[in-house]
Protein backbone atom coordinates (compact mmCIF):
# COMPACT_ATOMS: atom_id res chain seq x y z
CA UNK A 1 0.00 0.00 0.00
CA UNK A 2 1.36 3.42 -0.95
CA UNK A 3 1.69 6.03 1.81
CA UNK A 4 -0.80 8.92 1.56
CA UNK A 5 -0.15 12.25 3.21
CA UNK A 6 -3.32 13.86 4.49
CA UNK A 7 -3.52 17.63 4.65
CA UNK A 8 -5.41 18.47 7.86
CA UNK A 9 -5.34 22.17 7.06
CA UNK A 10 -3.89 24.68 9.45
CA UNK A 11 -1.72 22.93 11.99
CA UNK A 12 1.46 21.03 12.77
CA UNK A 13 2.93 18.30 10.61
CA UNK A 14 5.61 15.77 11.45
CA UNK A 15 7.57 15.34 8.20
CA UNK A 16 10.24 12.79 7.32
CA UNK A 17 12.42 13.07 4.24
CA UNK A 18 14.88 10.34 3.27
CA UNK A 19 17.64 10.36 0.70
CA UNK A 20 17.42 7.76 -2.07
CA UNK A 21 18.78 4.40 -0.92
CA UNK A 22 19.43 5.98 2.48
CA UNK A 23 22.59 7.59 1.12
CA UNK A 24 24.37 9.48 3.95
CA UNK A 25 24.44 12.76 2.03
CA UNK A 26 24.12 14.90 5.18
CA UNK A 27 27.66 13.80 6.04
CA UNK A 28 28.64 16.43 3.46
CA UNK A 29 28.34 19.87 5.11
CA UNK A 30 27.47 21.47 1.76
CA UNK A 31 24.41 19.24 1.41
CA UNK A 32 23.22 20.18 4.90
CA UNK A 33 23.61 23.85 4.03
CA UNK A 34 21.67 23.44 0.80
CA UNK A 35 18.79 21.58 2.44
CA UNK A 36 18.60 24.03 5.36
CA UNK A 37 18.59 27.01 3.00
CA UNK A 38 15.76 25.50 0.95
CA UNK A 39 13.74 24.57 4.03
CA UNK A 40 14.11 28.15 5.30
CA UNK A 41 13.12 29.54 1.91
CA UNK A 42 10.12 27.21 1.65
CA UNK A 43 8.96 28.07 5.17
CA UNK A 44 8.96 31.73 4.14
CA UNK A 45 7.16 30.98 0.86
CA UNK A 46 4.39 29.18 2.78
CA UNK A 47 4.39 31.60 5.76
CA UNK A 48 5.11 28.51 7.85
CA UNK A 49 7.30 27.97 10.90
CA UNK A 50 9.56 25.21 12.14
CA UNK A 51 8.95 23.87 15.66
CA UNK A 52 11.63 21.15 15.75
CA UNK A 53 14.11 19.37 13.50
CA UNK A 54 16.93 16.86 13.28
CA UNK A 55 19.23 16.13 10.37
CA UNK A 56 20.55 12.58 10.43
CA UNK A 57 23.18 11.29 7.95
CA UNK A 58 20.55 9.84 5.59
CA UNK A 59 17.23 11.47 6.53
CA UNK A 60 15.60 14.33 8.36
CA UNK A 61 12.61 14.96 10.60
CA UNK A 62 10.78 18.27 10.72
CA UNK A 63 7.90 19.51 12.84
CA UNK A 64 6.35 22.27 10.76
CA UNK A 65 3.42 24.59 11.39
CA UNK A 66 1.47 25.34 8.20
CA UNK A 67 -1.07 28.17 8.56
CA UNK A 68 -3.17 27.32 5.51
CA UNK A 69 -4.98 24.33 4.06
CA UNK A 70 -3.41 22.81 0.94
CA UNK A 71 0.11 23.97 1.90
CA UNK A 72 1.53 20.56 2.92
CA UNK A 73 2.13 19.35 -0.62
CA UNK A 74 3.44 22.74 -1.74
CA UNK A 75 5.87 23.07 1.18
CA UNK A 76 7.30 19.57 0.67
CA UNK A 77 7.53 19.98 -3.08
CA UNK A 78 9.37 23.29 -2.72
CA UNK A 79 12.14 22.27 -0.33
CA UNK A 80 12.63 18.83 -1.83
CA UNK A 81 12.63 20.00 -5.46
CA UNK A 82 14.89 22.99 -5.00
CA UNK A 83 17.32 21.15 -2.73
CA UNK A 84 17.45 18.20 -5.15
CA UNK A 85 18.42 20.41 -8.07
CA UNK A 86 21.16 22.08 -6.06
CA UNK A 87 22.48 18.78 -4.66
CA UNK A 88 22.71 17.28 -8.15
CA UNK A 89 24.56 20.39 -9.35
CA UNK A 90 26.98 20.02 -6.41
CA UNK A 91 27.55 16.32 -7.14
CA UNK A 92 28.23 17.10 -10.79
CA UNK A 93 30.70 19.83 -9.83
CA UNK A 94 32.43 17.35 -7.52
CA UNK A 95 32.26 14.72 -10.26
CA UNK A 96 30.79 12.17 -7.85
CA UNK A 97 29.78 9.64 -10.48
CA UNK A 98 29.09 6.91 -7.93
CA UNK A 99 26.33 8.84 -6.13
CA UNK A 100 24.97 10.30 -9.36
CA UNK A 101 24.66 6.76 -10.77
CA UNK A 102 22.62 5.65 -7.74
CA UNK A 103 20.37 8.71 -8.03
CA UNK A 104 19.87 8.18 -11.76
CA UNK A 105 18.73 4.57 -11.22
CA UNK A 106 15.76 5.87 -9.24
CA UNK A 107 14.80 8.71 -11.57
CA UNK A 108 11.36 8.75 -13.10
CA UNK A 109 9.28 11.10 -15.18
CA UNK A 110 11.21 14.08 -16.50
CA UNK A 111 13.88 14.02 -13.80
CA UNK A 112 17.29 12.52 -14.51
CA UNK A 113 18.06 11.99 -10.81
CA UNK A 114 16.06 11.19 -7.67
CA UNK A 115 17.80 12.71 -4.66
CA UNK A 116 14.94 12.04 -2.25
CA UNK A 117 12.96 8.83 -1.81
CA UNK A 118 9.83 9.02 -3.89
CA UNK A 119 7.54 10.56 -1.29
CA UNK A 120 7.97 12.51 1.88
CA UNK A 121 5.99 11.18 4.83
CA UNK A 122 3.88 13.66 6.74
CA UNK A 123 1.55 13.19 9.70
CA UNK A 124 -0.83 15.83 10.98
CA UNK A 125 -0.57 16.47 14.71
CA UNK A 126 -3.87 17.20 16.41
CA UNK A 127 -3.13 17.57 20.11
CA UNK A 128 -0.54 18.97 22.49
CA UNK A 129 0.53 15.59 23.89
CA UNK A 130 1.31 14.22 20.40
CA UNK A 131 3.15 17.43 19.57
CA UNK A 132 5.37 17.10 22.65
CA UNK A 133 5.94 13.41 21.88
CA UNK A 134 7.12 14.25 18.34
CA UNK A 135 9.54 16.91 19.63
CA UNK A 136 10.99 14.32 22.05
CA UNK A 137 11.15 11.69 19.29
CA UNK A 138 12.95 14.07 16.93
CA UNK A 139 15.54 15.04 19.54
CA UNK A 140 16.11 11.44 20.65
CA UNK A 141 16.71 10.16 17.11
CA UNK A 142 20.55 10.48 17.20
CA UNK A 143 20.60 8.66 20.56
CA UNK A 144 18.38 5.82 19.28
CA UNK A 145 20.71 5.44 16.28
CA UNK A 146 23.67 5.38 18.70
CA UNK A 147 25.41 8.36 17.11
CA UNK A 148 25.60 10.13 20.49
CA UNK A 149 24.79 9.34 24.10
CA UNK A 150 22.85 12.54 24.81
CA UNK A 151 20.58 14.52 22.46
CA UNK A 152 22.53 17.69 23.25
CA UNK A 153 25.65 16.16 21.73
CA UNK A 154 24.09 16.10 18.25
CA UNK A 155 24.74 19.47 16.57
CA UNK A 156 22.14 19.13 13.81
CA UNK A 157 18.90 19.42 15.78
CA UNK A 158 16.72 21.89 17.61
CA UNK A 159 17.50 20.28 20.99
CA UNK A 160 19.88 23.12 22.02
CA UNK A 161 17.14 25.66 21.28
CA UNK A 162 14.76 23.95 23.70
CA UNK A 163 17.35 23.27 26.39
CA UNK A 164 19.57 26.36 26.16
CA UNK A 165 17.74 28.85 23.98
CA UNK A 166 20.66 28.57 21.54
CA UNK A 167 20.19 29.11 17.82
CA UNK A 168 20.99 26.27 15.47
CA UNK A 169 21.26 25.59 11.77
CA UNK A 170 17.54 26.32 11.32
CA UNK A 171 15.38 28.93 13.04
CA UNK A 172 12.87 27.43 15.47
CA UNK A 173 9.55 28.81 16.67
CA UNK A 174 8.24 26.94 19.73
CA UNK A 175 4.88 25.26 19.18
CA UNK A 176 1.68 26.87 20.37
CA UNK A 177 -1.59 24.96 20.55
Amino acid sequence: MKWKNIDIGQGYYYITGTFTEWLPLFERPEVGSIVCEEITRSLADCTASLAAYVLMPDHLHLLVYLPEKEELHRFCKLWRGRSAMRIVRLLKEEQDQGVLKVLSRHANGKASYAVWKEQVRALGIWDEEKLKAKVRYIHANPVRKKYVENPGDWPHSSFAFYELGASGILEVTPPVL
